[in-house]
Parts: structure tokens; C-alpha cells; sequence
């Protein structure tokens, strides 16, 4: 009797022996000091609880762990036939804070504590029998999570951490089921759950996230971006399938999406963003290499981008800085190694792309004031798009500054980026929004005028080839002040409207782009530049198409020496020039005067001397050139002459002189007198050269056109 009542008391005393022991002796068994309110056992049931537990950090002021209530049951007798029964675990209120200092955390010391005691432990190498165990209703309720990043001054709370297992047993044969739920800061949560076959090892998985706010990450962000502030809601669902034995195999399904996403700079401007971005899994199979996207779809992706002379406001929000052109080519290279290494082992797909109402904020300083331009309206349209396809293709619409419209196809060979075709038109462009580019570059401002431009662009194996169709309508430029190219561009844009004031080209690019050296950008200027010198160096060109001539006729109007006759083709090209008159308002023409004056004097002064050989030999000096050598030589005996100069000193010099001026007067008279009897109202107007001019040197008798335009402000030159 005394001996039952001795262990009923040491039963009763147990509980409170037992707490005041682990209180007063914790930093020997745990390494921290703890404290706890109650500690109740029921030795028939086998039920443990413990209420309001404290464990404190090093300083043994702050609190690190918590909790209100942890329930233990037990069956403690199936431990002695090898057996672990757990039939209830239940804690609620659990609190923990885990900080990070520099490069340490509040829990090392605790960390290193039960490291030293695990070395002192000796293993035991026999052979053990089995143990089995089944461990029922496990379940966390209400716990918080907090986590103080010091370094960055961020903590981050998790609240109403949930979560619950109904059974895990060794050789169990139902299959066991395990949820974890927790609250973020705001409103939303993490959901998952598992079923496991025990016995077949297969499982599923479900994660959830709902409404994740993205600004919990923005100290995160701005470690390795410039930013103030990200915004926006993650969202996810994730389903995972596989087998325990072979988790390596398992597939992964699912949807994420993000909703009112934005990020601003530090100058709080918003450089990024987008309505919602849905992107659905179809199948993940890491194992084999295999990555299929059901649909990405993004709605009302919004992009500010800022050009400056060195940089971007990408580069400088990222930390980027451009490559260099050898650092360039090498990257290629890789890539280019890497992606066919991996060729044969990676497969990839995307079901379908889409990309709605975009919009897209351009703002380039390169000239000294913003030029803003403004893209909307953008979408993308892509169906199939495989890592096995020989070939990708995108469609692709905007509206440009709320005016102009880009329709655009683009094709692509996806194992060799350089195989390229771009269609393209575009409608309806303003050219008065390129006016900041016209001043700068060309010194032109554009006042008003619009475009159409249409282009077929293939880049095979490095080789670019473009043909490009492009209408000018209405285009007006204004005088021209300064600029960084001296181009007519103001003279080539009149020679080149048609009589309904449109502009036609056709321009044809090309360019080997496997030149480190050689950019796209370059060659269209070269292009465009070359274009522009060649129309205004060569008006004649562009304007026979008006009359559907040979350029020649409206070039010039030549004659041989002494020749003053206005024949019939003569008259027909001064025809030509008054039809012109009429078909190019605004057109300036002027009839140049050139020639030779001391080849036409030695010509007048051969035939003079002729005249005289006939004379006095009664022989023509053309058919009898020796005889007519020898009569020059004894007229003037010097054998360096030629007989034309040695006929100039014989020949009456006055007389020379006079003949040789009237032949000059003759043509400049015939050639107006012309003119004018067709049309007395005409502009087009003659001039003699100064005699000084090169272009007279060895020159025929002729009348070179020389096309101007009539505006006194207009002048390229």
C-alpha cells in the first residue's frame, strides 16, 4: 500500500518536477533558455500538452520561438514491440523570428550546439530490426513565420500558417494525405497538398498561391536594379505528378499568372508593366528534357524606353553596360555551340502567343531634344512555335502615334537565328513626327506630309536582301538651317514627285550582316543617303519619266564646232523642256552655255588656211593631209607645232576671233529666239558659262539643262 501511494505521488509530481528540471537546466539539454506555463500528462491516454512555451534568444530577453498550445498522443507501449504509434500532434500558435545580421543568423549558436553534440555520438554499425510507425493527425494551426533581413531592412511575415496530415504509416496501404495553408501579410495564402501511394510510391501535388503581392520582393529587386518601387499579384497553380521512387521523373502542370504589374525607376517614372500576364503549363518534364507551354498570353504590356548618346535607362536601371563588338561576336558563337550541342536532348514548345493592347513609350535625346514617339495598340499573334520547327511565324500589329498603322509578318528559322524574312507596311506614318530627326541630321524640318511604306526583307546565312516600296504624299520641308549632312534632300524630294505631288520609290537594300563591322541601321542610311545624292546629282533621270523620254534628250543640247543650225532634234529636245515647263510647277530650268572657244578658233583657223592651200594648189587639205603638212610647215617652220595651232598663227587672227563669236552668238540666239516663239511666257532661261569654268575645257558646243527650283528659299546648295 505505501509502496502504490509512493509512485502514485512520484506519477502526480512527475509533470512539475520534469518542467522545473528542462526550465532551470535548458541551455545543457537545448542551448537556450526556456519557459513554459504548464506541462500536463495523462499516463493512460499517453497525451503530452504543453502550454504557452517560450524559447528566447542568446540574450535571453527576446523571444525566438513560441507557442500556445502543443498536444502530444501516444500509444507508449507499442514502442516495446517495435513500433512507433503517434495518434495525434497538434500545436497551435506557433511563433518563430529568424534574423539575418551581415552574414550570420539568430539561430547559429543553436545550429552549433547540436553540431557538437552529434560529434560526440558514436554510431552503432549492428544490424537493427525494422521499426515501424504510424503517425496520425498532424496538425499546425495559426502559426506565424517572420523573417528580418537586416541588411536590406526588410522583414518579411508569414501569418495563419496552416496545415494537416491524416496519416503516415510504414507499409501503410491507403494512401497519405498532407496539407500546408498559410496566410501572407495581406490578404492572400499558400495552399498545398500531397496524396502518396505507399506502397506504389505514386503521388500528386497541388501548390497554390493566391494574391502574392510583389512589393514584399522590391528590397530584393533593388539589390541589382535601380528601382523605387514593383508592384503587382502573383498567382499560381501548380500540379505535380510522379512516383517517390523515381521523383526525378516527375511532370509538372499547371497555370501562373500576374496581375497589375509595374515597376518604376528611382526617378518614380514607370518603366515596365502589364494588365495581366497568363502563362499555362502544359507539361514540365525536366527528365527528358521536355518543356511544353500551353499559352502565354500578355495583356496590356507596357515598355518606356529612353535612348541617350552612351546608354539606356535600361542599362542604367539594370546595371548593364553595352559589349563590346569582340565580346559581341564571341557570345554569338557560344550560343550559337551551345544551341546545337543541345539540339538533339531539348525540347521545347509554345501552344500559342499572344500579345494584346501594347504599348510601347520611345523617347531618344541622340539629337539634343526628346524625340517622343508613341506606339499602341499592339498585338502579337504566334500559333506553334517548337523547338523541332523548320520554321516560325509572327504576326504583328500597331497603331504608330495614334495615327499610322504596322502590319507585320515575321518569319524565322529556329535553329539558325539568321535565317530571317520581315513583311511589313506601313500606312498613314506622319512624317511631321520625324521633324526632330530631319532638323538634326539634315537641317530640313519636315512641316507636314505622310507615308506609305511597304518592305520584303530575307536575311539568309548573313546575307541581307530588302526591297522596299515607298509613297511620299503631300511632303513639305522648310528652309534649311544647319545640320550634320549636307544632303539635297529638299531638291530630291521636288525632282521626285509625280504631277499629283507623290513620291515613288523603289529602294533595294543589301548587306552582309556576318561582318562584325557592318549594322542594319548603317546600311539603310547609306542607302537613303546615296539615293538622295544621286536623284539631285542627276535630276534629268527622275524627270524623263514625266515625259517618258531617253534622259539624254533632256540632259543637253549639243553641236559640233561651227555648226549654228537648229535642226529638227535640236528643236524637239527644247520641245521636251517646254512640255516639262508645263508638267513640274515650280520646276527651274537653265540653259548653260559651254565650249571650247580656242578648239573652235583653231578649227575656224584649219579651214581658213584650207582655203588658202585650194588656192594656190588647187587641192583640198583634208584629202591631201602630207602635201598640206609640208604648205603649214613652210608657213610657219616650227615642228613642235601641230598643224591646227600652226594654222592659228597663220590664220587672220581678227578674223578667227569674230567668227568664232559669232558661231557662239548664233546658237545662244536660235535657241531662244525658239523658245519664245513657242511660248512668249516661258521661264526657262539661257546663260553663257564663264570662260574660266572647267566644264569648257575640251567640250563640244553645248547647252546643259540645269534643273533648279523657282522658290528663292529652296536652294540645297
Amino acid at each position: 500500500m505505501v509502496l502504490a501511494i509512493v509512485i502514485i505521488l512520484i506519477l502526480i509530481l512527475l509533470p512539475g518536477i520534469v518542467k522545473r528540471y528542462a526550465i532551470n537546466h535548458s541551455k545543457e539539454l537545448v542551448g537556450r533558455q526556456i519557459e513554459m506555463d504548464k506541462l500536463k500528462l495523462n499516463y493512460f491516454t499517453g497525451m503530452v500538452k504543453i502550454t504557452d512555451f517560450k524559447m528566447y534568444e542568446a540574450d535571453e530577453k527576446t523571444i525566438f520561438i513560441s507557442f500556445d498550445t502543443m498536444i502530444v498522443n501516444l500509444e507508449p507501449f507499442q514502442y516495446f514491440v517495435d513500433e512507433f504509434v503517434l495518434e495525434s500532434f497538434y500545436l497551435k500558435g506557433l511563433k518563430a523570428k529568424v534574423i539575418l545580421y551581415d552574414s550570420t543568423f539568430n539561430f547559429d549558436d543553436l545550429v552549433a550546439f547540436h553540431a557538437s553534440e552529434e560529434d560526440t555520438i558514436v554510431a552503432d554499425t549492428t544490424q537493427a530490426e525494422p521499426f515501424h510507425f504510424q503517425l496520425s493527425n498532424i496538425e499546425l494551426k495559426g502559426a506565424e513565420f517572420i523573417f528580418d533581413d537586416r541588411p536590406i531592412d526588410k522583414i518579411t511575415d508569414l501569418k495563419d500558417i496552416s496545415f494537416f496530415i491524416p496519416y503516415i504509416g510504414w507499409n501503410q496501404e491507403e494512401k497519405s494525405e498532407a496539407g500546408l495553408r498559410f496566410a501572407f501579410k495581406n490578404e492572400g495564402y499558400f495552399e498545398s497538398s500531397i496524396n502518396v501511394d505507399p506502397v506504389g510510391g505514386d503521388y500528386e501535388a497541388e501548390i497554390t498561391i493566391y494574391h502574392l503581392y510583389l512589393n514584399a520582393f522590391q528590397e530584393y529587386v533593388a539589390d541589382f536594379a535601380n528601382i523605387n518601387t514593383i508592384n503587382g499579384i502573383f498567382n499560381s497553380q501548380i500540379n505535380i505528378t510522379g512516383n517517390i521512387k523515381e521523383a526525378e521523373k516527375s511532370l509538372v502542370s499547371g497555370y501562373t499568372e500576374i496581375l497589375d504589374f509595374t515597376m518604376e525607376d528611382q526617378q518614380n517614372k514607370k518603366f515596365l508593366g502589364a494588365k495581366k500576364l497568363d502563362c499555362v503549363l502544359k507539361e514540365v518534364d525536366a527528365a527528358n528534357m521536355s518543356f511544353i507551354v500551353d499559352s502565354l498570353i500578355l495583356f496590356e504590356p507596357y515598355v518606356y524606353f529612353e535612348l541617350d548618346t552612351s546608354s539606356n535607362n535600361f542599362f542604367e536601371i539594370f546595371n548593364l553596360t553595352p559589349e563590346t563588338e569582340d565580346t559581341t561576336e564571341v557570345v554569338e558563337i557560344t550560343i550559337d555551340t551551345t544551341v546545337a550541342e543541345s539540339s538533339d536532348s531539348l525540347y521545347w514548345a509554345v501552344n500559342f502567343i499572344q500579345i494584346q493592347e501594347g504599348i510601347v513609350d520611345y523617347t531618344d535625346n541622340l539629337t539634343g531634344a526628346p524625340f517622343d514617339y508613341y506606339l499602341s495598340e499592339i498585338t502579337l499573334d504566334a500559333d506553334s512555335i517548337k523547338s523541332t520547327s523548320e520554321w516560325i511565324d509572327l504576326y504583328s500589329q500597331m497603331l504608330l502615334n495614334n495615327r499610322g498603322t504596322l502590319k507585320a509578318e515575321v518569319g524565322v528559322n529556329p535553329s539558325n537565328p539568321m535565317d530571317i524574312k520581315l513583311d511589313y507596311v506601313i500606312t498613314d506614318f506622319q512624317l511631321g513626327d520625324l521633324n526632330i530627326y530631319s532638323r538634326h541630321y539634315m537641317g530640313f524640318p519636315i512641316i507636314y506630309g505622310d507615308m506609305y511604306y511597304k518592305s520584303e526583307t530575307e536575311i539568309k546565312n548573313g546575307q541581307l536582301t530588302s526591297e522596299n516600296k515607298l509613297v511620299i504624299k503631300n511632303v513639305e520641308l522648310g528652309n534649311k538651317s544647319g545640320g550634320l549632312y549636307k544632303l539635297p534632300l529638299k531638291f530630291a524630294f521636288f525632282l521626285l514627285k509625280d504631277r499629283y505631288g507623290v513620291i515613288n520609290l523603289d529602294i533595294p537594300v543589301r548587306g552582309d550582316l556576318n561582318d562584325p563591322k557592318v549594322r542594319v541601321g548603317k546600311i539603310i542610311w547609306t542607302t537613303f543617303k546615296n539615293l538622295i545624292i544621286k536623284v539631285a546629282a542627276k535630276p534629268f533621270d527622275m524627270l524623263s519619266g514625266l515625259l517618258n523620254v531617253d534622259p539624254k534628250d533632256i540632259q543637253s543640247i549639243e553641236f559640233d564646232y561651227k555648226d549654228t543650225t537648229l535642226t529638227a532634234g535640236r528643236q524637239k529636245q527644247l520641245d521636251l523642256l517646254l512640255e516639262l515647263e508645263q508638267k513640274k510647277e515650280g520646276l527651274g530650268i537653265e540653259l548653260v552655255y559651254f565650249n571650247d572657244m580656242e578648239i573652235e578658233k583653231e578649227i575656224i583657223a584649219l579651214d581658213d588656211v584650207g582655203r588658202m592651200f585650194y588656192n594656190e594648189t588647187n587641192l583640198d587639205y583634208w584629202a591631201n593631209e602630207d602635201a598640206f603638212r609640208e604648205y603649214v610647215k613652210i608657213k610657219v617652220p616650227n615642228d613642235t607645232l601641230e598643224v591646227t595651232k600652226a594654222c592659228l598663227q597663220i590664220a587672220d587672227q581678227i578674223m578667227v576671233d569674230s567668227i568664232a563669236k559669232l558661231f557662239s552668238e548664233r546658237r545662244y540666239s536660235i535657241i531662244n529666239d525658239y523658245l519664245y516663239s513657242i511660248n512668249d511666257s516661258t521661264t526657262i532661261r539661257s546663260s553663257v558659262s564663264n570662260p574660266k569654268a572647267p566644264k569648257n575645257a575640251g567640250s563640244k558646243p553645248l547647252f546643259e539643262v540645269k534643273y533648279t527650283m523657282t522658290e528663292e528659299e529652296s536652294s540645297d546648295e
